[in-house]
């Protein structure tokens, strides 16, 4: 019961795929078979026609979407690749300065205290642990906390 109620309360979500959702194709069904039945039916028609009209446009959206996406992913990943590139040779002029280096999560401005993890979508899961040198290993996503 609290799996419901919780997402009663705070998932607009829920309310779209199980409230609403259904309401609308049964009110959509109702005046298809009215009208099917008993011409003009309830509503002659039109709240069908609106909600198929509604569903192509949806499909359509989401085709674009769909090529859209692709697109944008592989800009994430280049746009990723380049900051990784750049890091990389900043961390190792640090280490050629300070031999001890290193970067612990929980000193990171990203780390999520409350769920101990980074924040980060971090397309490349090597950057995270990338061997610089012999001793330690290093997140080319790490930020200090205490940042001047």
């Amino acid at each position: 019961m609290n799996y419901v109620w919780y997402h009663l309360k705070n998932d607009p979500k829920f309310w779209i795929k199980v409230v609403i959702i259904p309401a609308v194709l049964a009110a959509a069904l109702m005046d298809f078979l009215s009208h099917m039945f008993k011409p003009p039916g309830v509503f002659n028609l039109w709240f069908f026609k609106i909600t198929v009209g509604v569903a192509v446009l949806l499909v359509i959206v989401y085709g674009i979407y769909l090529y859209i996406n692709p697109r944008r992913e592989k800009k994430a990943v280049a746009d990723q690749a380049l900051f990784e590139r750049q890091r990389e040779s900043d961390f190792r002029k640090i280490i050629a300065q300070n031999p001890g280096f290193q970067t612990f999560c929980y000193t990171c401005v990203h780390f999520n205290t409350e769920i101990k993890a980074c924040r980060l979508d971090i397309r490349n899961p090597k950057a995270r642990a990338m061997p610089l040198n012999d001793r330690f290993k290093y997140c080319l996503y790490w930020e200090s906390l205490n940042r001047c």
